[in-house]
């Protein structure tokens, strides 16, 4: 019983290789590097037509939010609302047919009507 009491000691650690940078900082060159051209760059134009919007919560599965955030990240757009609404977009003008979007507009605008 009081060999469960005790403590194993811990076996010996193996030392690896020292690990090495691919690359590495040097203080001289940062100094003699020519300063990048700073021209703007353009942002990218967005379908978003919102202006100051209130936000709300929609319930998504963890695998939906984990894709829009990779959406974002890869740079698609800004934020995850910016991505959605180009998907929408796409969609709407791609995919629906003129009857169906008709139909989505007379919706939206019901929805649009009672969030005043």
């Amino acid at each position: 019983m009081s060999d469960l009491l005790r403590k194993k000691s811990p076996g010996l650690i193996q030392r690896s290789q020292t690990a090495v940078p691919k690359n590495t900082f040097n203080i001289k060159e940062l100094e003699t590097k020519k300063e990048p051209d700073t021209t703007p760059v353009p942002k990218k134009a967005t379908n978003s037509n919102v202006i100051a919007e209130k936000s709300t919560t929609v319930r998504v599965n963890m695998s939906t939010k984990n894709k829009l955030n990779a959406l974002v990240t890869i740079g698609i757009a800004p934020t995850v609302d910016d991505v959605i609404d180009l998907l929408i977009n796409d969609y709407h003008s791609n995919i629906l047919t003129k009857d169906e979007r008709k139909q989505y507009e007379i919706i939206f605008e019901l929805y649009k009507s009672k969030t005043k």
